[in-house]
């Protein structure tokens, strides 16, 4: 089959960036061989899923979280801090995916165009042609899915984007015109609805078995995302009819969990090495085996280690007592040993002093081991724990020096606190129910998130009036998917970015054997209203004149 609108050159380049399904790697085929071969059809397929991103130092080295309250990169070079400082523009962009993104949309609209009624005629008598053609019959579904996931990327950046679901010349593409975020959502909502009708609970009954695949959860998830965003202040007036779709949405995940194989899991394992087979993980994206997460994020004073992130006081003093109660700096008890009897997930995402990690105590008193005065040594008292495996080492020898590493991209978890968020916000009432259609009140679905396995955490009580238990909602999503890439999104489609502007931390030193916290603030941010949607690049802009500029930019 002939291709349209691409070159060789191009199309070389689509077939060389395969890093989700084993695929070998070269490109010296004929243009038209592309569909004739069911390994080259497969290879664009991985080509597609090669776009979907991941949060580790993803940003010039730094996390997303690092522009946000919860964090701060120790690294003042670093792009990441232009979220911050206000040197941020349309000349001098962070995070820049307009392009990443579109180019991941085209190769999926060329998959989509070009492999519509593809047989592989001459392959039909080969052993394998039935297990080909039951992947070649699911892959249009999967890349539908990436297509509507990158739309929802690009959507949450810069709100209004060129809706394109056709392979276009680059005349055209100078010349397409933005739809508006709802229509976008509009979009992706109708294709993760009649795809997750399509796509399997998971791939045992392929003959090939491949973990990572795009799955009917998956769909789900990302159609109650994109909901839950809809309804948020951000992108609509309250409107309690947005907010009940959303929590409709969500339902159909919790509802049919166990049919779906989810479950909430034991915390600690939701990002480890072998993170891709729990149950509570809907979606992750493989990195493949690396240590330069770890070597980002060991603590100065551990070898190879060059710090990276530095979790504030902000995110730690959001982490409740064992009893339900909040932590106090006022409360002399809990400041001599403010890390005691806390919400277990504190020590499951974060370093403090004392702790031992990966291997020894940390010293991150004044003039300590891992501490200040050493040279980009933890910034706020904290060092990053979520993620990181403490069993790789760059000592000498040693045995494990790399891991797999797997971004979640949806898990149950999260669906749980959508489902919560929506529902308190289309009712009012945290205990509310609705029949067969949402048999879940918010209280019970966030409940069940904090009395998980390894948290154990009390639960809400039920005479918590709907403000109440939204605020300590947004509380426990914080603490619950810390470090996930949520925060940064959080607050702005709530609205709430002012509230992230003095950033805390916590000074520790010591004398003889007394130890001492004091909370000091070491950072204020500039924020601005314009900061809740990126500009588009000036480049974008030159480029089509048809593009309009967010505002404030």
């Amino acid at each position: 089959m002939k291709l349209k609108h691409i070159t060789f050159g191009l199309l070389a380049c689509l077939l060389t960036s395969c890093d989700f399904m084993n695929c070998d790697e070269s490109s010296d085929y004929q243009q038209e061989d592309i569909f004739t071969s069911y390994n080259r059809t497969k290879k664009m397929v991985t080509h597609v899923y090669s776009f979907l991103p991941h949060g580790l130092c993803n940003i010039d080295g730094a996390m997303h979280e690092t522009a946000t309250d919860d964090a701060v990169h120790v690294y003042g070079t670093s792009n990441i801090q232009r979220f911050v400082d206000g040197t941020w523009s349309a000349n001098r962009t962070v995070d820049e995916v307009w392009s990443k993104y579109y180019e991941g949309i085209r190769a999926a609209n060329l998959y989509l165009t070009e492999s519509e009624g593809q047989t592989f005629e001459e392959w039909k008598y080969s052993d394998q042609y039935d297990k080909w053609m039951q992947n070649f019959e699911n892959y249009q579904y999967e890349v539908r899915f990436l297509r509507a996931f990158f739309y929802f990327e690009l959507a949450k950046r810069y709100r209004n984007v060129p809706l394109v679901t056709k392979v276009l010349t680059v005349a055209e593409a100078n010349l397409v015109e933005q739809s508006s975020f709802d229509d976008i959502a509009d979009y992706i909502v109708n294709e993760c609805s009649e795809i997750s009708k399509k796509l399997p609970v998971d791939y045992s009954g392929f003959a090939d078995k491949e973990e990572g695949r795009i799955t009917r959860g998956a769909a789900l998830a990302l159609k109650a995302r994109v909901l839950l965003y809809k309804a948020s202040p951000l992108y609509s007036a309250h409107d309690e009819t947005k907010w009940k779709n959303a929590a409709i949405a969500a339902y159909e995940i919790i509802g049919q969990a166990s049919a779906l194989k989810y479950k909430l899991g034991d915390y600690a394992a939701l990002f480890s090495a072998t993170n891709s087979a729990e149950a509570e993980n809907i979606l992750v994206r493989p990195l493949g085996e690396t240590g330069s997460f770890e070597e980002a994020n060991f603590p100065m004073g551990v070898k190879g280690g060059k710090t990276s992130t530095c979790p504030t006081e902000n995110l730690v003093g959001a982490y409740e007592m064992q009893d339900g109660s909040s932590f106090d700096w006022n409360n002399e008890e809990m400041r001599k040993n403010p890390y005691a009897n806390r919400d277990p997930r504190l020590t499951l995402t974060i370093a403090y002093n004392g702790m031992s990690w990966p291997e020894s105590p940390l010293e991150i008193w004044e003039g300590g081991a891992n501490a200040l005065p050493i040279n980009n040594a933890t910034l706020t008292g904290y060092y990053l724990k979520k993620y990181v495996n403490k069993d790789i080492s760059f000592e000498s020898g040693a045995p494990v020096t790399k891991t797999h590493h797997c971004w979640v991209l949806f898990r149950y978890g999260e669906v749980l606190l959508n489902y919560a968020e929506a529902m308190v916000n289309a009712f009012g009432d945290p205990t509310y129910k609705e029949g067969d259609l949402l048999p879940m009140s918010a209280l019970e679905a966030v409940n069940l998130v904090r009395t998980r396995t390894s948290v154990n955490m009390p639960k809400f009580p039920s005479t918590l009036s709907p403000d109440e238990f939204l605020k300590r909602l947004k509380n426990e999503r914080r603490v619950e998917l810390a470090f996930e890439g949520h925060r940064f999104w959080d607050v702005r489609r709530w609205k709430e970015l002012g509230t992230t502007k003095d950033i805390y931390g916590v000074s520790v030193k010591k004398q003889g054997a007394t130890v001492t916290y004091t909370k000091q603030q070491v950072a204020t941010r500039v924020v601005t209203d314009n900061m809740y949607f990126y500009p588009i690049s000036n480049e974008e802009i030159f480029r089509n004149e048809n593009l309009k500029q967010n505002t404030g930019w």
